[in-house]
């Protein structure tokens, strides 16, 4: 699908091209949204550019995603899709920045993208030249690392007082851990980490790109532009340390909940420890007075019974009374 932005006297337009359709006077974006063969061809020839295919999209070469051709700026960048889902996903979109035109090509649908064409009705002036719609874009891609971001720390803080709060049941309550509760906490950090990494691939990614737009782009932007340029660097930068912080918080809760399930296994083998040190005594008086001797006194005893019966309750009572004071119960 072909989309043409074009804006004149202060209001945008927005029309859908098909593979016959010329470009409107004053378009200034041009959005390739699963083009086709024969799209990437019309646009290509409309705007006097090659646009890469799908395969060359996914090289990883810093030289094959930054790099000027015939006067045009081909810049790629991952970026973050269906954040708010349980599968986040991580695409590719490139910028192919000419002299008039900003093309986009993707295979995918982030939410960055819906928020630029949402500015668009309330501000222009993003369409007042190819720089300008690319630092739009730009931005909103940075707003919505940055969302993701706030998602995922509000995820971390939620799963930190699920890993320390006290699972003790209290006054006739049951314990609120069950015993799923810690695999489905280490479920849930998988998913943030695996988020979490690919924030980091995509703020690397636009790092970069800025970076290079400072160093090629320098003499065709304005004041204005080169101020916004810098503003999305010392973003980028500060969401990049934010990023580093969740991932390092992340790797802590992982280890924390390992030490309580480590800590909880090791309660439960306590217990059966217990009941192993306390049911020894009595199974040992129970052997002697069950060997088949002829001669044992007992035996003829009108209390010997009873008697085995409670030296088999006093040898499993004293074990607990020992733990119970040395503090191991």
């Amino acid at each position: 699908m072909i989309s043409a932005y074009a804006q004149a006297g202060g209001r945008i337009s927005r029309l859908a091209l098909t593979c016959g359709t010329a470009l409107p006077a004053g378009t200034v974006w041009i959005d390739l949204l699963h083009p086709t063969e024969e799209e990437r061809a019309v646009i290509a020839r409309a705007v006097g550019v090659e646009l890469p295919t799908q395969d060359e999209m996914k090289e990883i070469e810093v030289s094959s995603r930054l790099y000027a051709e015939n006067g045009s700026h081909y810049l790629t960048t991952p970026v973050i899709t269906r954040a708010d889902t349980e599968h986040p996903g991580l695409g590719v979109l490139i910028f192919n920045l000419t002299s008039s035109h900003l093309i986009t090509v993707r295979y995918v649908e982030p939410k960055s993208l819906e928020t630029f064409i949402a500015r668009l009705s309330r501000q222009p002036e993003l369409l007042d030249s190819a720089e300008d719609a690319l630092l739009g874009l730009l931005d909103a891609v940075v707003d919505r690392a940055a969302d993701v971001l706030e998602l995922i720390g509000a995820k971390v803080d939620g799963i930190g007082r699920r890993v320390f709060d006290d699972p003790l049941p209290s006054k006739g309550r049951e314990a609120a851990r069950k015993p799923d509760a810690l695999r489905d906490v280490m479920r849930d950090i998988g998913r943030i980490g695996d988020m979490t990494n690919k924030v980091r691939d995509s703020l690397a990614g636009l790092d970069r790109l800025v970076a290079y737009l400072a160093t090629v782009s320098a003499g065709r932007l304005d004041k204005e532009q080169k101020a916004m340029l810098k503003t999305l660097n010392r973003d980028l930068r500060s969401l990049g340390e934010h990023a580093g912080y969740l991932g390092h918080q992340t790797n802590f809760l992982l280890d924390a909940t390992l030490g309580v399930i480590n800590i909880e296994q090791n309660a439960i083998i306590k217990i059966f420890s217990v009941v192993a040190v306390v049911f020894l005594p009595p199974t040992l008086i129970a052997s002697i007075y069950g060997m088949n001797f002829h001669i044992m006194p007992e035996l003829d005893w009108p209390l010997g019974y009873p008697l085995a019966l409670l030296l088999m309750v006093i040898s499993a009572v004293l074990p607990l009374v020992y733990f119970r004071r040395r503090g191991w119960l």
